[in-house]
């Protein structure tokens, strides 16, 4: 808990190890699958070459070095979402020493008063990001993943829970393998980039039972951004310039689809879909629900006849969108939206994420009313009843003891006050 209110982490990331795919790849797929290495000869983190083509397409935009300002970041500097985000401080030395391992995990969560986490990929957010990749390839990647983090999840199963990597180039397989997850390894949901995918808009009849079985199973559906994916339309826009991009795609592809889900009717027809909007700040929900109710009297009956409710009665029934804490405008944008279609993100272990200060910071940020809502948010995107917090405090007590002993003093000590 934080500060005796209850914390779910709507969108937490895990460091997969160097050799994840070494390990977990059907061997049929490894000679289109090639890891960076170090001189030891073993996989180090870096671009995965899959089919002869980067899983990014970062390193191709982003040609040359940029010269960095000389001497140290002064926080004095930063601006308010920024000045805790310094690549200089020590912050993850402990995870560091673990290589990002579940203890580090938990660690993590206990710093920052996390009672349950969902852990999204790192690496794999961008695996299968791009159009025309081999539906069976993009479903080896997937259960690569899915099975590793499926073990990865088993050091505290009450408190460390997954999405799963889904095939999207092919929707029956997809769907076989959200089953898969949920039913075998104990997935919470699915997460999936939001970005058009070999020219399917997510309003296309071509989801529809993917987006039934979400229903049928009870889970979540979570939309996660990642810069560099192949198949961005940002890269055209932007190029070689990641600031543009990162600014850009987070928001924006975020924006594309929500649009096409509200007006293509996705949240009509599917009425028990949940669906969350990670990593991307929420400011942008307002104004969007407020643009597309502004030309509902012009286009809802002769393009979108099928609607019934208003943009916002759909988002609050059917969507949840995150903060990281910071964001000044949090209880602006709650007394809009609602606090309750709102969770929170801390983005561990991530160059840009708050962590250690995450949920200090929303607590400073909002009203501990707003506050509390929020917090609890991922408990109602994903579903989590009373019975799972039990069971995370009965984890969490079970292991306190060994957890403190592994701790440095000063992690105890911020854990302490979480």
């Amino acid at each position: 808990m934080k500060d005796d209110l209850r914390f779910v982490d709507c969108d937490m990331h895990v460091m997969e190890p160097a050799d994840l795919l070494e390990r977990y790849l059907d061997p049929r797929f490894r000679e289109r699958v090639v890891v960076p290495v170090g001189a030891d000869g073993r996989p180090k983190r870096g671009a995965v070459m899959i089919d002869g083509l980067s899983n990014s397409r970062d390193p191709e935009l982003q040609q040359y070095r940029k010269r960095g300002r000389s001497g140290p970041v002064s926080a004095s500097a930063s601006q308010p979402l920024s000045g805790s985000r310094l690549q200089s401080t020590d912050r993850l030395d402990f995870a560091l020493e673990r290589k990002y391992n579940a203890e580090a995990q938990v660690m993590g969560m206990a710093i920052e008063g996390i009672d349950i986490a969902v852990l999204y990929p790192t690496a794999g957010l961008s695996l299968i990001s791009r159009d025309g990749m081999d539906p069976q390839l993009s479903l080896a990647l997937c259960q690569a993943y899915n099975n590793w983090i499926h073990e990865f999840t088993r050091y505290s199963p009450e408190r460390l829970k997954f999405v799963a990597m889904l095939p999207v180039h092919d929707v029956n397989l997809a769907c076989r393998e959200l089953l898969r997850c949920v039913r075998e390894l104990g997935a919470v949901g699915s997460f999936v980039r939001p970005n058009l995918l070999n020219g399917r808009y997510w309003h296309s009849n071509y989801w529809d039972p993917l987006y039934s079985l979400h229903e049928e199973l009870d889970v979540t559906w979570g939309f996660h951004e990642g810069t560099g994916a192949w198949n961005s339309h940002m890269n055209v826009l932007y190029g070689e310039n990641r600031f543009y991009r990162h600014v850009a795609s987070h928001w924006i592809e975020m924006q594309q689809a929500l649009i096409a889900m509200m007006i293509g009717g996705v949240f009509e027809f599917h009425p028990k879909l949940r669906v969350g909007f990670l990593e991307a700040q929420n400011s942008w929900v307002p104004g969007l629900l407020s643009r597309i109710e502004w030309d509902y009297p012009q286009y809802r009956d002769s393009h979108a006849p099928y609607l019934t409710l208003t943009p916002k009665e759909y988002f609050q029934r059917n969507c949840w969108a995150a903060v990281e804490g910071s964001e000044p405008e949090i209880e602006a944008t709650a007394a809009l939206i609602g606090a309750d279609r709102m969770c929170i993100s801390s983005d561990y272990p991530h160059f840009d994420s708050n962590f250690p200060n995450v949920s200090n910071n929303l607590l400073k940020t909002c009203s501990r009313a707003t506050a509390a809502k929020i917090f609890m948010g991922g408990a109602h995107l994903y579903a989590f009843t009373e019975a799972a917090f039990e069971a995370a405090d009965k984890a969490a007590r079970a292991g306190a003891a060994a957890l403190r002993a592994a701790m440095p003093r000063a992690m105890r000590e911020m854990a302490a006050s979480a």
